[in-house]
């Protein structure tokens, strides 16, 4: 069972196996063509795939549906900390340069994100709200050193969710081939350390504080 993670707006909770509910909540938003083909799966063709989908891939471990407070108990979306891929691992180790800088960041004490929101919520500021959430329980709770991601190219708006969250380019890399859907992608990869997010989250953190307090003596 994943720790529940809650923030101003979201609640991320664990995804919610053999439930009806669950799997049309799903299958309205992962059903879009627009979601799934920008993250390398398939759109939902089906209430029922979608169920099948929440027991064979959504329901593990640091997997968590993202709920809105404002929009009830429905999934809208999904985010995950997985194993590093080899989308990953296969340029860093062919390239002596990435190999030196980030090879550490390779094994069991990194994280790689993958994340979707549903359409009608996109531009309202959920997503970073529920990356940064992540990226504090990997790095406070889960204790890892890095945190990776990947988005294609041409999905800038996954990368501004990325930078508006400290990740950082660390390379790119062209005509990677996604089986799922088929199809291939120039992908940029970025990353952020336990060092430089806290670095990042402690200089947000003082610039809000010192933003309100000039604020209060303004009044």
């Amino acid at each position: 069972m994943n720790t529940t993670i809650e923030t101003e707006r979201l609640l991320l909770r664990s995804w919610r196996v053999d439930d009806a509910a669950e799997a049309e909540s799903l299958f309205k938003y992962a059903s879009d063509p627009e979601i799934g083909l920008l993250c390398g799966w398939p759109p939902h063709a089906s209430v029922e795939g979608s169920m099948d989908d929440i027991r064979n891939i959504l329901a593990v471990e640091n997997n968590w549906a993202i709920t809105v407070r404002s929009n009830g108990d429905e999934p809208v979306g999904s985010i995950a900390l997985k194993p590093v891929s080899h989308y990953t691992i296969d340029p860093v180790e062919g390239d002596a340069a990435l190999g030196e800088r980030y090879g550490k960041y390779l094994g069991d004490n990194a994280l790689e994100l993958g994340y979707w929101i549903g359409r009608p919520f996109w531009g309202k500021g959920y997503m970073p709200e529920a990356l940064n959430a992540v990226l504090e329980y990997a790095f406070d709770t889960l204790h890892k050193d890095a945190v990776w991601g990947g988005h294609y190219k041409e999905n800038a708006q996954s990368g501004r969710v990325m930078e508006k969250c400290g990740m950082k380019t660390a390379f790119e890399s062209a005509y990677d081939y996604f089986n799922l859907i088929d199809a291939y992608h120039d992908d940029v990869f970025r990353i952020t350390t336990s060092d430089e997010w806290r670095s990042e989250f402690e200089a947000t953190r003082y610039a809000s504080e010192l933003a309100l307090k000039m604020s209060e003596e303004a009044e």
